[in-house]
């Protein structure tokens, strides 16, 4: 019966193409692959590899064989780090995924009121826009928008993200604010590149503008907030992010109001550990107490702009 090490020659030799390469990603000798790979097919009495001068191809069998192997690798490197877990280390780590946005404009703030009450908690925060893989446990805890993506995961729909349409206040002074979508075609439009192009909120303000004036786009929502503070036009952000912004003003709130499920989600066999169980529960609580921030539902008098260094609050409670 053939063992996952076997398998672990085939993949190297699959993701590789040839004998030399996949020796180097697996520390071994060239023949040593060679006789791994023969030897794999010799048991199964099957042909994996087509053998030609510009290297390994995979036949339909090999090609079949590919998804379990991976699988399996998957499997194994989860395991892995999984155990990893375990190591004695001097704090206990809760590694939370999630998008560049939330960690830095809601979720690192959140972070440091836990870590008043959870002081032995050592927290890392992964991001990016793709999905991070918490079921093989390269993180403990997701915060996602759009669809959870793996059945393996243990959690909820928390809430939604709402995405609006924002100028500054200079822009709307120097332009005018639109008066319903229509108008927007005759303002100048922020546009979304990359990996951010295919975003909900973007989709619809693309179809919407599709003969509009474009004279800046930008793969990164923080660029395009900069873009708006500098009055180079509108654009559609989470309204989290633009709405505790300083001179920024929503347009269109009835017509333009772009809802993306926001999930908070577990791997299944850590969400009764202490660390992890603590941070997830805390992470739905304070999601839940700010779901008129995430609605763009927040009333403007809550959001003030909070004192710097030096200066004194307007905002005090209790006696002189």
């Amino acid at each position: 019966m053939l063992s996952w090490d076997d398998y672990r020659f085939f993949l190297a030799v699959a993701r590789c193409g040839s004998l030399s390469a996949a020796a180097r990603a697996l520390s071994v000798t060239q023949p040593t692959v060679g006789r791994r790979v023969d030897q794999m097919e010799c048991e199964l009495k099957i042909k994996l590899f087509e053998r030609t001068d510009s290297g390994f191809c995979l036949t339909d069998a090999g090609k079949a064989t590919l998804h379990f192997a991976e699988a399996m690798d998957r499997e194994a490197e989860g395991a892995g780090n999984c155990l990893a877990r375990f190591l004695s280390t001097p704090k206990e780590i809760v590694r939370i995924a999630t998008t560049l946005n939330i960690a830095n404009c809601w979720l690192a703030e959140k972070l440091a009121a836990f870590k008043t009450t959870n002081p032995s908690v050592r927290l890392a925060i992964r991001v990016g826009i793709q999905r991070t893989d918490v079921s093989r446990y390269k993180a403990d805890i997701a915060l996602r928008m759009g669809e959870p993506g793996d059945d393996q995961l243990f959690g909820r729909r928390i809430g939604q993200v709402h995405c609006g349409l924002y100028a500054s206040q200079s822009y709307i002074e120097d332009r005018g604010a639109p008066e319903t979508l229509d108008d927007l075609s005759n303002h100048s439009v922020i546009d979304s590149e990359g990996e951010i192009e295919n975003l909900p909120q973007v989709t619809v303000l693309r179809d919407v503008v599709s003969n509009g004036e474009i004279d800046f786009g930008a793969d990164n929502t923080t660029v395009q907030m900069a873009a708006v503070r500098c009055g180079l036009g509108i654009a559609a952000l989470p309204c989290f992010m633009a709405d505790p912004a300083p001179n920024f003003v929503r347009i269109l709130p009835e017509t333009f109001d772009i809802p993306v499920d926001l999930w908070l989600l577990v791997n299944r066999d850590l969400k009764e550990t202490g660390p992890v169980r603590r941070t997830y529960d805390f992470l739905a609580r304070a999601i839940t107490a700010d779901a008129a921030l995430f609605n763009g539902k927040q009333p403007r008098r809550e959001r003030r702009r909070r004192p710097q260094s030096g200066e004194t609050s307007k905002f005090v409670s209790g006696g002189a």
